[in-house]
């Protein structure tokens, strides 16, 4: 018998066992269980019919470190124990970890839009791919009674912009006029058609030459259009639509499109993109893994203070320095920079 299998058998064991003594001692937390699967015991114990063992595991998991839940519900739980940590906890790191998971339940980030404080109200609204899924979202979010005038403004425009426009009722199914949408829709496919004429061995300038036609006709298409544009986007288009200053073009590259490890860097050291764009990419694990990102998001200027802030432990010794000594960063950049750099070379 393997390892995950002698686990799955003890766990199955707990739950269905008539002795008291040890459905305690697991409510607890005191069992030979990896973390994971001693969490998803625990919460089923947690709606125990036995009030004694469901309050033992109740206290319990309240008492573990948010740290090491917000872990544990990174690596994507079984949906109960995502739903009870979102019922239960209402700590910032955990709900977090939450609203970052992929596999997040649609309708759990629905009931909990309603009572997300301002900061994790922008974290949800990162979460084009869901609200894109589930735009019932939005409306839950819009019932928010802490809604911050930022949530407000966005929600307007992912409305507007992002989901997919009902048909209006006088719009006629057979009619042979053009509309302005169409007109607009007919301009993006030609664009998007140039560019993927463009291959990989092209003359850098005959690219570059194309880049400026183009980018001039692309402005003038509404943002909806430019959003379904960034759908697929070649690398070229990428590079044109992710310096859109409108956040909703901007973020739909970054999670519509098939983006290189090379263009996160490239995009995190940009002080052309717009704000949201640097705090996605400075809140995913994925691409804070890579050192360079990390750096170069610390070094711009662009980069919201916060984030710059959390990422900067991440720096060696000698680039701590280097930050400490850029006049192009905000002041509190700088002077966190060198206090994290007298600590390293203690």
């Amino acid at each position: 018998m393997s390892a995950d299998e002698a686990t799955a058998t003890f766990a199955e064991r707990v739950l269905e066992s008539q002795d008291q003594e040890l459905r305690r001692l697991v409510a607890a937390g005191l069992a030979p269980l990896p973390l994971p699967e001693l969490l998803a015991v625990q919460v089923e114990l947690a709606c125990d019919d036995d009030e004694e063992v469901a309050q033992i595991a109740h206290s319990s998991l309240a008492g573990i470190d948010p740290r090491i839940v917000a872990l544990t519900v990174g690596e994507g739980p079984p949906d109960k124990v995502i739903r009870y940590f979102a019922a239960e906890s209402k700590h910032p790191v955990i709900v977090e970890s939450i609203l970052r998971l992929r596999q997040v339940p649609r309708d759990l980030l629905g009931e909990m839009a309603r009572s997300l404080d301002a900061d994790a109200q922008e974290l949800l609204l990162l979460r084009q791919d869901a609200i894109v899924e589930e735009p019932s979202i939005l409306d839950a979010l819009a019932e928010n009674g802490q809604l911050s005038s930022y949530a407000r403004r966005r929600i307007a425009e992912y409305r507007e912009h992002l989901l997919p426009r009902e048909r209006r009722p006088d719009d006629e199914a057979d009619t042979e006029v053009i509309g302005d949408d169409e007109v607009d829709e007919i301009e993006a496919a030609k664009i998007r058609a140039e560019f993927e004429t463009v291959g990989s061995g092209d003359e850098k300038d005959h690219i570059d030459d194309l880049s400026r036609a183009s980018e001039m006709r692309i402005r003038t298409l509404p943002v909806g259009v430019r959003v379904r544009l960034a759908r697929g986007a070649t690398p070229v288009l990428r590079r044109i639509l992710i310096r859109d200053q409108n956040p909703t073009v901007a973020l739909a590259i970054m999670q519509f499109s098939p983006i290189s490890e090379s263009e996160v860097e490239r995009i995190a050291l940009s002080r052309v993109v717009v704000d949201d764009v640097l705090t996605l990419i400075g809140s995913s694990k994925t691409w804070c893994r890579r050192y360079s990102v990390v750096y170069s998001l610390c070094q711009n200027p662009r980069t919201p203070v916060n984030i710059g802030i959390r990422l900067m432990p991440r720096l060696s010794a000698r680039d701590l320095l280097h930050l400490s000594r850029n006049r192009n960063v905000p002041e509190a950049v700088r002077s966190r920079a060198l206090r994290l750099y007298r600590i390293k070379v203690r």
